[in-house]
């Protein structure tokens, strides 16, 4: 009876040891344990707690997005979640929100306030004559990534001092976007000019876990010399001097 009763306090002491252990584990040797597994992001100068900690370097796909710094709420632990305020800070890219794993590895987003530049789409919009200028910002309301690929999502965003360079030059109003999640599932999506500059947007598109779809009517506001110019390497030109952009493309798996 005595020997049980060893073990029961050597069982509860190892319990609490190890208890202590992980409630202070200091972040970068969490990293270094199970980072593989949120491949394909890299992390470079952990510091800080598992709780509450921080990465002078974070990667995705081997791009260079900035500082990370987060904080991991305990409460949601017991439900077996994962939920951190995450926040991204570099020269191109910020982003900050609420991200929440689930036992099935899905992951959902809640209020992502992010910009970037507006560079960083020219690779999906596939317009290689030109350069984009200006940045995008915008708010993710809500969106879900399941089996690693992008499931539904809603929000709005906004091109801020938009524009072009390169074979053309030219700057437009701010042009407007706003998606949701659709009942059948994917996202739909609007994009529009705000009506205050000379370049006229009309657009929408469609995107599913699979592929993504966009179209768009461009025109020159005002008969502006130098949209009209610009247009001449977007899309395909219109008989009454319009231009139709078409993107498509496929939606590779995100996680």
């Amino acid at each position: 009876m005595r020997i049980f009763k060893v073990l029961i306090v050597l069982v509860l002491l190892l319990l609490v040891v190890a208890g202590v252990f992980v409630w202070t584990m200091p972040a970068e040797l969490a990293w270094r344990w199970g980072g593989h597994r949120f491949a394909p992001v890299v992390l470079t100068g952990v510091r800080g707690s598992i709780w509450n900690g921080r990465a002078d370097g974070m990667s995705v796909f081997g791009r260079d997005l900035g500082e990370l710094s987060w904080t991991i709420d305990k409460a949601p632990l017991l439900r077996g979640e994962v939920r951190l305020d995450a926040h991204v800070k570099g020269a191109e890219v910020e982003a900050a929100g609420l991200v929440t794993r689930h036992l099935d590895r899905s992951l959902d987003l809640r209020d992502v306030r992010f910009r970037f530049a507006a560079q960083l789409a020219a690779p999906a919009l596939d317009i290689p004559a030109l350069n984009l200028l200006g940045t995008f910002n915008g708010v993710l309301s809500q969106a879900r990534i399941a089996e690693g690929r992008l499931q539904g999502a809603t929000g709005s965003g906004r091109w801020s001092d938009a524009g072009v360079s390169g074979q053309a030059e030219a700057r437009f109003s701010d042009i407007l976007v706003e998606f949701s999640s659709k009942p059948e599932g994917g996202i739909g999506g609007v994009v529009r000019d705000d009506g205050q500059g000379n370049l006229e947007v009309e657009g929408m598109f469609d995107v599913r876990p699979d592929r993504f779809d966009a179209e768009a009517r461009l025109a020159a506001r005002n008969d502006d010399v130098r949209v009209r110019e610009a247009l001449r390497y977007v899309g395909q030109p219109q008989p009454d001097g319009s231009s139709h952009l078409i993107v498509q493309g496929r939606m590779f798996p995100l996680l």
